[in-house]
């Protein structure tokens, strides 16, 4: 069974934070930057919403603008979804179908962001592990390592 911590690295590779404080405008760049996902975090971390280009987008068209004014936690979700290091890929996997989701926060036992992942790489991880198991299988029907 595979978990989402065997997925960390990629995770964190994903992971693009800011403060619920900061401009609209500077969250608007990460995007630009190529962001797929912004997780909004308090100063200890703690993730208190998510940004995508679709809020940022919404509130632009509400408000006919952005200025330095506008700050994230004017756009940002709250309602939100998120896995933990400890679930299993097929749960994720689940959970991002349920909710017709492509990317997932993933957070610590503390509920600190610690990574982003999306729906390929849950999905690699899974082909992974069944190609994996079924070579174990193989091995073992074939008599491969045992005497």
């Amino acid at each position: 069974m595979a978990f989402i911590r065997q997925l960390a690295t990629t995770a964190k590779s994903r992971l693009v934070k800011i403060s619920p404080d900061a401009p609209l405008l500077n969250a608007a760049a990460l995007f630009k930057h190529g962001a797929e996902m912004i997780v909004v975090c308090r100063a200890d971390r703690k993730l208190v919403g998510l940004l995508t280009k679709s809020d940022v987008l919404r509130v632009f068209v509400s408000l006919g603008m952005l200025d330095r004014s506008t700050t994230v936690s004017t756009a940002m979700q709250t309602n939100i979804v998120s896995c933990r290091l400890t679930d299993t890929l097929e749960t994720v996997w689940q959970t991002l179908r349920k909710h017709d989701f492509r990317h997932l926060p993933v957070l610590d036992k503390e509920g600190r962001a610690v990574g982003v992942l999306n729906a390929r790489d849950i999905l690699a991880g899974i082909l992974s592990e069944t190609e994996n198991e079924e070579e174990i299988f193989k091995q073992y029907v074939t008599g491969f390592g045992y005497c």
